[in-house]
C-alpha cells in the first residue's frame, strides 16, 4: 500500500491539469504479478486530474483461470500501443499514460516517473473543451471547433467502478481481488476532423454491458496514439455537465 501511495503522490506534486491524465492498466486475474498493480490503480483513481481505466486481457487464461472481465479487444489495444511505442510484445501488468508513455504497473518508482514524463510531454493547453452533459436520459458529447494535427478518434469507454472476484484457480487461486474502473465495452464512435459537433450516447448501452460509468477519450493515431482530451461521468445521475479541456 505504501508503494501505491508513493506513485499516486505524483499527481499531488504535479501542476493541475485541465484535462485528466489517462492511466490505463492492462491486467489479468490469472497473473500473480497483477494484484499490486490493481491496488496501485485503485489508489490513483480518486486523485485529482486523473482518469484510470483497467483493461483485462485474456492471454493468461491458459494458466488455469479464465478472466471473468477479459475481452480479446483489450489485448489488441495493448498490442497496438506496444507496437507504436517500440516494444516487442505484451506483458502484464502494464500501465500506459495518455497513450504516450508506458511502464510496469506494479513498480511505484516507474509509475511516478511515467506520470511526470507524460505531463512534461503535453502540449500547451488550448481553449476548446470536451463537454459531457446529461439530461438523465441521454448523454451528449460536445466537441467544439479545434485545430488538429491529425484525425482524432472519439472513443467511448463504458466501465464498472468497483468489482470483487473470488479466484478459483490459477496463480491467484483462493484470493479475493478488487478491481476498479473495469472496462466492460469500448467502441470508436467516429473520427473527428476538428469541426464542432455534438454526439449522443444512450446510457442503456453502458448498462447493457454491465457498466455504471462512461468515459470519452479523444485519441490520435488511429485510436492508439496520444490522448488529447478526456472526460467521464457516472450513468445514474440527474442533469449534469462535465467539461475537460484538451491539453
Amino acid at each position: 500500500m505504501f508503494g501505491a501511495f508513493t506513485a499516486a503522490q505524483a499527481f499531488d506534486d504535479a501542476p493541475a491539469a485541465e484535462s485528466p491524465t489517462v492511466v490505463e492498466l492492462f491486467t489479468s486475474q490469472g497473473c500473480s504479478s497483477c494484484p499490486p498493480a490493481d491496488a496501485a490503480l485503485r489508489s490513483l483513481r480518486d486523485r485529482p486530474g486523473v482518469l484510470t481505466l483497467s483493461w483485462p486481457v485474456d492471454y493468461w487464461d491458459r494458466l488455469g483461470w479464465e478472466d471473468t472481465f477479459a475481452d480479446p479487444h483489450n489485448a489488441l489495444r495493448q498490442a497496438a500501443y506496444n507496437k507504436r511505442l517500440g516494444r516487442g510484445g505484451v506483458f502484464t501488468p502494464q500501465m500506459v499514460f495518455d497513450g504516450k508513455v508506458q511502464c510496469v504497473g506494479s513498480k511505484p518508482e516507474q509509475i511516478r516517473a511515467a506520470i511526470e514524463t507524460a505531463r512534461e510531454e503535453r502540449p500547451d493547453p488550448v481553449t476548446p473543451k470536451l463537454g459531457l452533459t446529461t439530461d438523465g436520459e441521454r448523454i451528449s458529447v460536445t466537441l467544439p471547433a479545434a485545430t488538429l494535427d491529425e484525425t482524432t478518434s472519439v472513443r467511448i469507454v463504458w466501465y464498472l467502478a468497483d468489482a470483487e472476484v473470488e479466484i478459483g484457480d490459477g496463480e491467484n487461486r483462493g484470493r479475493l481481488l478488487h478491481y476498479t474502473n473495469v472496462v466492460r465495452r469500448s467502441d470508436v464512435l467516429e473520427d473527428w476532423d476538428g469541426r464542432a459537433v455534438t454526439l449522443s450516447l444512450d446510457p442503456a448501452d453502458g448498462h447493457g454491458a454491465g457498466a455504471d460509468h462512461v468515459a470519452v477519450l479523444l485519441q490520435q493515431g488511429y485510436g492508439h496514439g496520444p490522448i488529447i482530451g478526456a472526460a467521464s461521468m457516472a450513468l445514474d445521475i440527474g442533469p449534469k455537465v462535465i467539461q475537460a479541456s484538451m491539453p
